[in-house]
């Protein structure tokens, strides 16, 4: 929402202990050098992008719906506190104010492939959007990609990846802290997730370990166990056609 700035206007609406899990079938082995196979990249790439149109519709149906009755309502109100003098006039200048602050909490933030977005924006939102305080409650990031950013596509498989692990490790709850690193070279774009379980989660969680192993396998993540603490950590290599 943009406000206008003589403020007697209003602001306009804009777009903005666990069940045993099942036997899983074997996974598709990885690609050459363990890398992802070409279908499970297809289906990262494919998630990202569902997610993204319905991010982008949610957007447009608030935009197009609400959005325009509370610009409608504070175009009255503005209307309306103009014939008015004194303590009324605050009053309804108050509540002009409420509602647009109301107006711009409601309003989405952007999906992670914005129109200007670089790599680093793109990661950024993505990260923030669908990982941080959804998966886990703390999210660190260390993105180390402008001298070789990666594609739009590495950019939807290694946000699929983060979070299919995250769901795997807590399908419920969520995750206490979580560590994001995302290196992009030429040969290869890599991406390091660590995570520390929410504390209600025992040390040792056989069955956190269980369904995360077949989602590591089909990714071709590398996957490590600490269970002193109940840690995991993954490493995901995408590695890049030569040139």
């Amino acid at each position: 929402m943009t406000a206008q700035t003589n403020g007697d206007e209003p602001a306009t609406a804009t777009q903005t202990a666990p069940a045993r899990t099942p036997p899983c079938p074997v996974p598709r082995p990885p690609g050459p050098d363990g890398s992802p196979p070409a279908p499970a990249l297809d289906l990262l790439h494919l998630m990202v992008a569902l997610q993204e149109r319905g991010h982008r519709a949610l957007a447009e149906r608030l935009h197009d719906g609400p959005m325009q009755e509370f610009t409608a309502v504070l175009l009255e109100l503005a209307s309306v506190r103009r014939r008015l003098a004194g303590d009324l006039a605050d009053r309804v200048a108050g509540i002009e104010h409420h509602l647009r602050s109301t107006t711009s909490a409601l309003q989405l933030p952007p999906g992670a492939f914005r129109l200007g977005y670089d790599a680093r924006r793109s990661l950024a939102a993505g990260f923030a959007l669908r990982i941080a305080g959804l998966l886990v409650h703390r999210l660190d990031t260390d993105l180390q990609v402008d001298d070789h950013p990666p594609t739009r596509a590495e950019i939807s498989v290694v946000l699929a990846a983060a979070q299919l692990l995250l769901m795997a490790s807590d399908p419920v709850g969520t995750g206490e802290h979580a560590w994001l690193a995302v290196r992009s070279a030429p040969a290869a774009v890599d991406l390091r997730l660590r995570v520390r379980p929410g504390g209600y989660e025992p040390p040792a969680d056989a069955a956190r370990a269980a369904r995360l192993r077949p989602v590591a396998d089909l990714l071709g993540v590398e996957l490590r166990h600490d269970p002193a603490n109940g840690g995991w950590s993954a490493a995901l290599r995408l590695d890049r056609p030569s040139t």
